[in-house]
């Protein structure tokens, strides 16, 4: 049997616009001079340029303040890790504070404007109909930083079938090191897959040597940048173009090996 573990922001959904526009409503309630219902377009698209360094929803809080202020998203796809407690302390509460404010800004999109909420968070093309006609053998888990319940009504609203018991969002308060480390040990023997779209989590799994036997993939049309899937590369992880081209076949295989030449949509 093969099980994967699939991130669900950047390799099932794609969250850019959602989550910025949660970060900015949020943003709102901590500083003056952020407002309005929505951020200026441009703002938003600088956003999304930057959205690859962004680990966690509360963060787009913290990168939202910063694209105000001026500072250039090419820079912060560099800087933004090692700022983030400078703009947590800026904001006057802490990342726990900032995690229950994001999580309420977004229920209450989702209470007052639904087909709003949902629309600005589809998911991938094919993605539908790969979770809903897995391959037989195959057992599949969605792990995430986003919370579960947001998760479910995603997957509901586009008609996937998926167990609730197989995601593991941040309620669980466990790493996605902790969660793939369970899975690991619940199906002992099998191949085990991490997918993701964030190359600095996969170096994380690179530097665990208990999950050196998880084979690590990296999904290119999620939120990462072509000098991350060129050092992705270099790290042996497997680079991914397609969803279905992973779950299809073993990756462990010889052809799911070979060098990778990116589709134009990702040169």
């Amino acid at each position: 049997m093969s099980v994967f573990a699939l991130d669900f922001d950047g390799v099932l959904c794609d969250s850019a616009r959602e989550t910025g526009i949660t970060g900015w409503k949020a943003a709102t309630t901590l500083w003056e001079d952020i407002v309005g219902a929505l951020p200026p377009r441009p703002l938003l698209e600088r956003y999304c340029r930057a959205r690859p360094v962004i680990e966690t929803g509360y963060q787009a809080i913290l990168m939202m303040r910063l694209l105000k202020d001026g500072e250039d998203p090419e820079k912060l796809l560099e800087t933004f890790p090692h700022r983030i407690h400078e703009v947590v302390e800026k904001s006057g509460t802490d990342p726990a504070g900032l995690k229950r404010l994001y999580a309420a800004v977004r229920d209450r999109w989702l209470q007052t404007d639904p087909q709003e909420w949902l629309s600005l968070s589809p998911l991938y093309p094919g993605t539908r109909q790969v979770l809903n006609a897995l391959p037989p053998g195959t057992d599949c888990y969605i792990v995430t930083t986003k919370q579960e319940r947001f998760v479910v009504r995603l997957l509901a609203h586009n008609g996937v079938r998926f167990d609730a018991g197989h995601i593991f969002g941040l309620d669980r308060g466990m790493s996605k090191e902790a969660v793939v480390h369970r899975l690991v040990a619940h199906h002992p023997g099998h191949s085990i897959h991490l997918v993701e779209d964030r190359l600095a989590t996969l170096k994380r799994f690179l530097a665990r040597p208990d999950l050196a036997a998880v084979r690590l993939h990296l999904a290119c049309w999620g939120h990462n940048t072509e000098a991350e899937r060129r050092e992705a590369m270099g790290l042996k992880i497997h680079l991914l173009t397609a969803l279905r081209a992973c779950l299809a076949y073993d990756c462990s295989t010889a052809e799911s090996r070979r060098p990778v030449r990116f589709p134009a949509r990702f040169r």
